[in-house]
């Protein structure tokens, strides 16, 4: 009589991949990406980096507005767009009376709610471009947490940087979108270059550059493509973006 063969043990449970915790995260998102993106896309929790990335919005808003001269910060952004000349004596002192006023009121919705927006629509185009042209099985989840981890692990530097930037010029009353200059726009006088080339040339910037990489790091993992091949997927969208940008300072 033959000895009975052992029966083969059952395999245990499969264990799912360690989310990493929070700093391991950005620190990984830094210098890592892939293997941040790698915990975020098995485990899509988005709520933490969003709320990070408000919480960055608002405190920069707080700051900046304490220190910033809103009359005069409105003048210069009226200048630059060329509605200063054209107003009257009269007209330009009601117009900024009035924007003076009312900025504060609609700088704290747009730091609470806009940061919101930007990560909620960022995250449907690119669900839409992964999802239907590079047939990627990625769900809202994981795409509203690949943009809002990206986001966030930028604001992250970005922002005390610009608090910086302002502090060492001693400049409170600069465009907070300009202040850090990291693009082609260090090398041209603002005054002296058209609109639209001036949008072009400041939309090249590293900040944008890294973004982008850090998307393309993201969805390439939940698509389970490389970095390179999904890095087209982010970089058209953006495209379009600056040309919009671009066709809007030609016109207006």
């Amino acid at each position: 009589m033959s000895e009975s063969t052992p029966a083969a043990p059952s395999p245990g449970p499969i264990t799912p991949e360690k989310s990493g915790g929070f700093f391991q995260n950005v620190i990984d998102l830094w210098f890592a990406p892939r293997e941040a993106f790698g915990r975020i896309v098995a485990r899509p929790a988005w709520v933490t980096p969003l709320v990070g990335a408000t919480v960055l919005a608002l405190a920069f808003t707080g700051i900046w507005l304490q220190r910033m001269e809103p009359r005069e910060f409105m003048k210069t952004q009226l200048q630059e767009a060329g509605q200063w000349d054209r107003l009257s004596p009269e007209q330009r002192e009601t117009v900024l009376e009035q924007q003076a006023k009312f900025m504060p009121m609609f700088a704290w919705p747009s730091a609470a709610l806009g940061t919101a927006i930007s990560i909620l629509v960022v995250a449907g185009v690119l669900l839409f471009v992964f999802t239907f042209i590079y047939a990627g099985q990625v769900g809202f989840k994981q795409s509203v947490a690949i943009t809002s981890w990206s986001m966030f692990a930028v604001s992250l530097v970005t922002t005390p940087l610009t608090l910086v930037v302002m502090a060492l010029k001693e400049d409170w009353n600069l465009n907070p979108q300009e202040a850090l200059q990291a693009n082609l726009g260090l090398l041209l006088d603002k005054a002296e270059t058209a609109r639209p080339l001036w949008a072009f040339v400041t939309s090249l910037d590293l900040v944008s550059f890294w973004l982008i990489f850090l998307l393309a790091s993201g969805f390439g993992v939940a698509c389970k493509k490389a970095t390179g091949s999904a890095l087209w997927g982010v970089v058209i969208p953006w495209a379009i973006i600056v040309a919009l940008k671009v066709g809007w300072a030609a016109i207006f």
